[in-house]
């Protein structure tokens, strides 16, 4: 089977015949105006204004995209999708990509839960979904429309295998709000954006990196059929047993374990690699990804080497 074959067998549950690489394996498509900023203020559709560092773009320290949940309607301008050249996007997105891989739409990174974060910094956004919850949930509410008619745009003219949606409800000692927080302000918007993404008739996606605890089984019970890079610990390897290939996961490395430390040996991060493997992906429902090991310098290209060399290595005789 080709790369593209063998990566949904695994996004399915089943056992390919290599383990399946992200992001090696796909074509990735990402609406453009996500990274697009006002020529004169530099700020995001959001009224966000990012800077990039090593690790990455983050929100500016400091600086705030409106004072009080309450003023989102009068902050955000939301882009005009029927406005956009879709066609174009489809046209260029066919003409780069490789089609022996699996064709991954982002529809978003940061979603219902980030955006608010992003906009008000994280005590005004947390302390907000308790004391302005109406607010909060009537943008939400709006947020998830927007991301609802992405979709029906991306399931039109990019047509994915998988839809990639996300948002970080977890820090690395555990999720930010509490179970019943999520069941009821969150839950029924997430459940609508899956099933907009499997109305389109792709596989959904959900990107969370933090210690899940039990948002594992809330992502699950959306109807994500992959979850994407939760932290490694014995709560995911619980909800592994429990779910079985139920659970498929996108990740499995320990990106806060000893491969990762700095300036560990090629051996342990080789070794790290066939740790994740075994654990998380001995029957097959796994698309290993390292997280995304960040910065330039000698001791993360050698981990980037190391990991990427050892994943294709072990990972093409495990399942043999």
């Amino acid at each position: 089977m080709n790369a593209r074959e063998n990566y949904l067998t695994a996004a399915r549950g089943g056992k390919p015949e290599r383990v399946p690489i992200f992001p090696m394996d796909c074509n990735v498509f990402r609406p453009g105006f996500w990274k697009e900023r006002d020529p004169e203020t530099g700020v995001d559709f959001c009224n966000i204004k990012w800077v990039k560092n090593d690790m990455g773009e983050m929100p500016q320290p400091g600086r705030k995209a409106m004072e009080e949940i309450g003023k989102w309607r009068e902050t955000v301008r939301f882009p005009d999708l029927a406005g956009l050249d879709w066609e174009c996007m489809a046209r260029q997105f066919a003409e780069e990509k490789d089609p022996d891989k699996v064709d991954i739409a982002m529809l978003n990174t940061a979603g219902i839960f980030l955006i608010p974060v992003n906009m008000l910094g994280w005590e005004d956004a947390l302390c907000a979904i308790y004391e302005e919850p109406e607010e909060m949930e009537a943008f939400i509410s709006a947020l998830t429309d927007f991301l609802l008619e992405t979709a029906d745009y991306i399931g039109k003219y990019i047509r994915p295998d998988i839809v990639f949606t996300g948002d970080d409800f977890a820090a690395a000692n555990g999720p930010f709000i509490s179970e019943a927080v999520f069941q009821s302000m969150y839950k029924p918007y997430l459940t609508k954006v899956m099933d907009k993404i499997h109305e389109i008739g792709a596989l959904a996606e959900f990107h969370c990196c933090g210690n899940c605890q039990f948002l594992i089984r809330q992502f699950l019970e959306t109807g994500a059929d992959i979850c994407q890079l939760p932290e490694p610990n014995e709560q995911l390897l619980a909800d592994k047993k429990r779910y079985g290939n139920r659970l498929v996961l996108t990740g499995g490395w320990d990106r806060h374990g000893p491969g990762c430390m700095p300036f560990a040996s090629e051996d342990e991060v080789r070794r790290s690699v066939r740790t994740a493997v075994d654990l998380y992906g001995k029957d097959g429902a796994l698309i290993f990804w390292d997280g995304g090991i960040c910065g330039t310098g000698e001791d993360a290209k050698n981990k980037m080497k190391w990991v990427t060399d050892e994943i294709m290595r072990y990972g093409a005789q495990v399942y043999r």
